[in-house]
């Protein structure tokens, strides 16, 4: 295998992935004095982090580079994962939360205009969905590892053992630092160390308003947002409502990723196979419906299933979208313009977050119905064709 850029950061997005803490993340948190309003409240918080420092991130990325900005990113996961072993405080949490989401404002834009610049240079750039998706299958395989071991190693929920999973995650962020550090990164414009910020963001924010087909890519992005961060909350006391047995629970979140991980790497010739108008839609509308069946038919064996369904499908979108939004933004500002609309889908959650999390705390079934919904609406309202696709020339 090369070891060039992209095969650097499928192993990157590998080790950064291993999460062995997702299944006990809560009982961690109550394990250090925290109250479930104070846990649910912390990824309020980061989605806050997030949406203030998309922007500068963004620019720093196009100015200084995009190798320093992952670089970044890894070193502030590092910290923050540090910090969490050692903090006993609420208020040490949310600094923390802060840190990680500065870091994920970083690695936002920077990492995909990376990967495009680079099958750009290589005159490959039709091939964007088809590397991101293989990238961020091995995300997602590395997700599946650490679940599934992170799940047997806590089985007996001892404090200990949750630090100790913190501490594996710890390890596989430093071995993607180390990676991260032999990026070759090729400079995309010398002018762009000549535009100061402000005018680099004017520059992004004009180029989205002046492009109809770039916007209506966004619209339909974001208002078929499959709620993932939200689902990770709430899926946990819909089982307890659908009597799915606590055995499955770590298997259902493996066993999503693990066809996420399948379809995510093959997203490309599922287009190539159906065509570009059929496969957006069924990638879009697909988490809305699985959401209207987890509310609607519900049972140990049927809400097993479609939550399975619906983590192995929301993240199908991805490689494509990344593939139409990159089509249409220059390199000079690449990681600007895609911070701008990671800063526009962070405001969409912070609120969607509150709206949803309101819903859920009176009735837990409508804010299914609720989420699943507005996604079968988006699917419907904001579909694209393929002149929405069509790459510009830069």
């Amino acid at each position: 295998m090369k070891f060039d850029n992209i095969t650097k950061l499928k192993w990157i997005y590998f080790f950064k992935s291993l999460f062995f803490f997702s299944p006990i993340l809560a009982l961690f948190y109550f394990s250090r004095g925290l109250d479930t309003f104070q846990i649910v409240s912390l990824e309020a918080v980061l989605i806050i982090a997030v949406l203030f420092s998309e922007v500068p991130t963004g620019i720093i990325a196009d100015k200084i580079g995009r190798k320093f900005s992952l670089s970044f990113l890894m070193l502030l996961l590092i910290i923050g994962n540090i910090w969490t072993i050692f903090a006993y405080s609420y208020y040490e949490f949310i600094i923390i939360q802060v840190l990680f989401g500065i870091g994920i404002a970083f690695g936002s834009g920077a990492i995909e205009a990376l990967v495009y610049d680079a099958l750009k240079y290589q005159k490959r750039e039709k091939e964007m969905s088809k590397i991101w998706g293989s990238i961020n299958s091995y995300s997602l395989i590395g997700i599946v590892i650490a679940i599934a071991t992170g799940g047997y190693l806590a089985r007996s929920h001892d404090p200990n053992t949750f630090v100790l999973l913190i501490w594996l995650f710890t390890f596989g962020a430093i071995i993607a630092f180390i990676i991260s550090l032999f990026i070759t990164e090729r400079k995309h414009q010398k002018k762009i160390k000549e535009v100061s910020p402000l005018i680099l963001f004017k520059e992004s924010t004009a180029h989205i308003l002046k492009n109809k087909s770039l916007r209506r890519i966004i619209y339909l992005s974001l208002f078929t947002l499959p709620f993932y961060h939200i689902i990770m909350f709430l899926f946990q006391p819909y089982f307890l409502i659908a009597g799915v047995p606590n055995a499955l629970w770590g298997i259902s979140m493996a066993g999503g990723s693990l066809l996420g991980a399948l379809l995510i790497k093959y997203a490309y010739k599922i287009e190539e196979k159906i065509g570009m108008k059929k496969t957006i839609f069924l990638t879009t509308i697909l988490p809305g419906i699985f959401y209207l069946a987890m509310a609607f038919i519900i049972g140990p064996a049927l809400s097993f299933i479609w939550y399975l369904l619906l983590r192995g499908t929301s993240i199908l979108r991805d490689p494509l979208f990344s593939q139409y939004q990159n089509d249409h933004i220059e390199s000079h500002n690449r990681a600007t313009v895609l911070s701008v609309i990671s800063m526009i889908v962070s405001a969409y959650l912070a609120i969607m977050n509150l709206v949803i999390g309101s819903i859920a705390n009176k009735n837990l079934i409508t804010s299914f119905i609720v989420m699943g919904v507005i996604i079968v609406i988006g699917a419907i309202v904001f579909r694209i064709n393929e002149n929405d696709v069509v790459r510009v020339e830069s």
